[in-house]
């Protein structure tokens, strides 16, 4: 999409709750071991896991995320794992000095390199954390020391016990003020159970702090770490009733390698997370799934936007367009957006760029032009149509 994606999809669960990217996680360190779970909520199924040995760096790495590449979490040979989470804004301001990385190369470089979080905390306080404005990561090491990375504020803990989601601990004067249900369902868990650093335990924990699958933006997978063994269980689409186990160490002798999380598990079609696997990646209708649990056309096109449709909408619709290169699936996300919400340019700019892609230029100029009489001070569509001209006068000069 534009340059501004990504940033879209680190605040999207501010600005759409409803439809948003959130996610969840939890650490306890008994007896000299330390287990951390996750679970991530997003759209998209299509999820999964990258290996990288050490080569000539310290740590080998277990990537987890999309198939754009961007790392939602990670853990290494050190046993430090890390996990992201979009949130409100938070100004950064310490800037002046410090080295402008992106937080890619940042992510990379720690994964890589470093093995507890003092590490970890000395280096990032050498970085411009602007990248942070909006999001907060987490750091855990194997002693089960935690590092909170709050936009500029970095915070070392070590409690035995921690729970983290969509806040920020800074801002709050105890966990039970936060307003996320399945937060909260989660810390009442830990407060009527006895808390075991297992494997079993934390997986209980996740579970209670899933997104059912029912919403439109579940608990896409789980993934809990044993910080010790390096080993790591993974479970699919809400469902703790089966899981599959990773080696790190025996992942990492493989070489550098990926594996679509859906591959790891049985392609059973009585399985939710198969049946939401296939829906979603159906190219005749993309959008079943969006329709069948969120029921768009009940809403006016003010509701949609405030649920945060337009930005779902364009999430699955680059998926398609650019991790997929599939323009014509793209293009029928896009058109089932603009029926539902016809004033939005940044949809009509979204489907002039997959016309783009697909090489019709006059059909993209339309959608640019579209978008730009919506807002004005669009300036990708102007440019975008001057690009568009530019290609369309070289087709015809060839011809």
């Amino acid at each position: 999409m534009k340059n501004k994606f990504i940033l879209t999809l680190l605040i999207s669960v501010l600005l759409y709750p409803s439809i948003g990217h959130t996610c969840s996680m939890y650490k306890i360190t008994k007896n000299g071991k330390t287990f951390v779970g996750n679970n991530e909520d997003f759209l998209s199924p299509n999820n999964q896991f990258w290996f990288e040995n050490a080569g000539d760096k310290k740590f080998g790495v277990m990537y987890m995320g999309r198939i754009n590449n961007f790392a939602q979490g990670a853990i290494n040979e050190a046993g430090l794992v890390f996990d992201g989470f979009a949130n409100s804004e938070l100004p950064i301001t310490n800037t002046e000095g410090k080295t402008k990385v992106s937080i890619v190369k940042a992510i990379r470089n720690i994964m890589q390199t470093m093995a507890n979080v003092e590490e970890v905390k000395e280096y990032l306080e050498t970085i411009d954390l602007s990248f942070l404005s909006s999001s907060m990561l987490v750091f855990v090491d194997q002693s089960g020391t935690y590092l909170i990375v709050e936009g500029e504020l970095l915070i070392i803990g070590d409690d035995e016990e921690k729970s983290f989601s969509n806040f920020y601990y800074s801002q709050i004067k105890s966990v039970e003020e936060v307003d996320i249900p399945r937060f909260q369902k989660g810390l009442q868990f830990l407060k009527t159970t006895e808390g075991k650093a297992s494997l079993d335990y934390c997986s209980r924990v996740m579970n209670h702090m899933k997104t059912e699958s029912s919403e439109v933006t579940a608990t896409q997978f789980s993934t809990i770490y044993d910080l010790t063994s390096l080993k790591i269980r993974v479970y699919l689409y809400t469902d703790f009733s089966e899981y599959v186990e990773i080696d790190l160490k025996k992942e990492l002798k493989k070489g550098h390698h990926k594996t679509m999380m859906i591959d790891l598990f049985k392609k059973n079609k009585e399985s939710i997370a198969y049946k939401h696997y296939t829906q979603y990646n159906d190219t005749k209708n993309p959008v079943l799934f969006l329709q069948e649990k969120m029921n768009p056309e009940q809403y006016s096109e003010e509701e949609l936007k405030n649920k945060g449709l337009n930005w779902g909408i364009n999430v699955i619709g680059y998926e398609w367009l650019k991790d997929k290169k599939d323009p014509e699936t793209a293009i029928k996300i896009f058109n089932y957006g603009i029926s539902l919400m016809p004033n939005d340019f940044d949809l009509y700019d979204s489907l002039g760029e997959a016309y783009f892609d697909k090489k019709d230029w006059n059909t993209s100029i339309k959608n640019y032009a579209k978008s730009l009489s919506l807002n004005p001070n669009n300036d990708n569509a102007i440019k975008k149509i001057m690009e568009c001209k530019s290609q369309r006068d070289q087709l015809n000069k060839n011809r």
